[in-house]
């Protein structure tokens, strides 16, 4: 390997981007733990039993509302700005940079495969694969990648169209759930993860695997994960975290704009599961599509405000900073707090929480990952799986210890 192909260092690092995932690792396991613990499964007449059930309901509109499918959403512009932030330096001889970052992808691609096989709702394969695709892009015309980005972003609305018009009730699911399955009951699938074994936790895993990916073409996620690549390549590309982000207009335009057109959509209302049996469900995905990115970018406006104010410049450095930096790490952990806490052969609480349990839960698993996370970079230059995925991709153990 060239000694000029490395990654970005630390003193190279922008730290807002990683005040920003930080604050992505913090929604995402509050979007995924509701999986995890069984709260989107379990059949809505159970829910009625569950703790504070009104409450519940209320919460439940509201993380619809401004946390699910948001913090995905921030996770895929941070990886187009990630990619330009590396790229940019070899733009005049792009060959071996470019060998090196898709060996990158594929090892991500592997490391989401081996998620996968424990949890459903990997998102590490897909990047590794949409990354492949993104690299692609690298040399358009920065003025031309917003207008490409938006194409792709709702392209999957044209054949859902179709679907509304001409099949309208293929794939139809009943909804005796938040998240119901064509082959297998509510019941029948919290059943096997509130008692199963090891074993046939993992294969009903397997089972929702399947299902999510045949849920990635109605859901458009595939090409919405492209387009917010591209995004933010582009917006890394016109300097968008120092000259536009900071600023009131912005933050003003987004956070009217992006609670206007979720609340909208949620009044018309819909699913993002499945192909739309009519035209006001493409119109409920058109509109929910356009208010998640909206707000993923108020978000963006928010914390880089506040970053600027010494208080919370210096909570987020005590917090998101650290967190951030071991994203990947974090991430996965999730996964493995999801297993000790609710499955039947560790802690065996499935199915046993209502939301406003689970969301304590969730910032207190969070409130460990900060602690973890700085007390390791005390002593470790990098994450665990970050050093992992560094040495796999540059092919040379880097030096962990500080």
């Amino acid at each position: 390997m060239s000694e000029r192909i490395a990654p970005v260092s630390k003193k190279n690092r922008i730290e807002i981007l990683d005040v920003i995932r930080g604050f992505a690792i913090f929604g995402i396991i509050i979007a995924n733990i509701q999986s995890w613990s069984g709260y989107k499964f379990i059949p809505f007449e159970q829910l009625a039993t569950l703790n504070f059930y009104d409450l519940n309901d209320t919460l439940k509109y509201l993380f619809m509302f401004f946390i699910d499918t948001k913090f995905y959403t921030l996770f895929s512009i941070l990886f187009g700005i990630g990619f330009y932030l590396q790229f940019n330096k070899f733009r005049d001889d792009q060959k071996e940079f470019i060998a090196t970052y898709r060996r990158r992808l594929l090892y991500l691609m592997l490391f989401g495969a081996v998620h996968a096989f424990f949890w459903s709702g990997d998102i590490l394969f897909i990047y590794g694969a949409m990354g492949l695709v993104f690299v692609f892009f690298r040399n358009f015309k920065m003025k031309n990648l917003l207008t490409i980005s938006i194409l792709f972003y709702y392209s999957w609305l044209l054949y859902d169209v179709l679907f509304a018009l001409y099949l309208p009730g293929f794939m139809t699911v009943p909804e005796t759930s938040y998240h119901t399955y064509l082959d297998i009951s509510p019941a029948e699938l919290t059943q096997v993860f509130s008692s199963g074994s090891f074993f046939e936790v993992l294969q009903m895993n397997w089972h929702n695997v399947y299902w999510r990916y045949l849920d990635l073409v109605p859901s458009g996620r595939l090409t919405k994960v492209l387009a917010l690549f591209i995004f933010g390549y582009y917006l890394m590309s016109i300097s968008y975290f120092t000259k536009y982000a900071p600023s009131f207009k912005f933050l003003i335009f987004w956070g009217v704009s992006g609670i206007s057109i979720t609340y909208f959509s949620y009044e018309i209302g819909g699913t993002m599961a499945g192909y739309s049996h009519d035209l006001q469900n493409v119109a409920y995905k058109a509109l929910a599509s356009t208010g998640q990115i909206l707000l993923a970018m108020f978000y963006i406006s928010v914390l880089t405000i506040l970053d600027k104010i010494h208080f919370f410049n210096r909570l987020f450095h005590h917090s998101f900073v650290y967190v951030g930096r071991m994203s990947f790490t974090n991430y996965v952990m999730h996964t493995m707090f999801g297993y000790v806490i609710f499955y039947s052969f560790f802690g065996g609480l499935f199915g046993t929480m209502g939301l406003l349990e689970i969301m304590l839960l969730a910032v207190a698993i969070y409130a460990v990952q900060i602690v973890f996370s700085t007390v390791w970079q005390k002593y470790f230059i990098f994450g665990p799986l970050e050093w992992l995925w560094r040495s796999l991709t540059y092919k040379k153990l880097f030096k962990i210890r500080r």
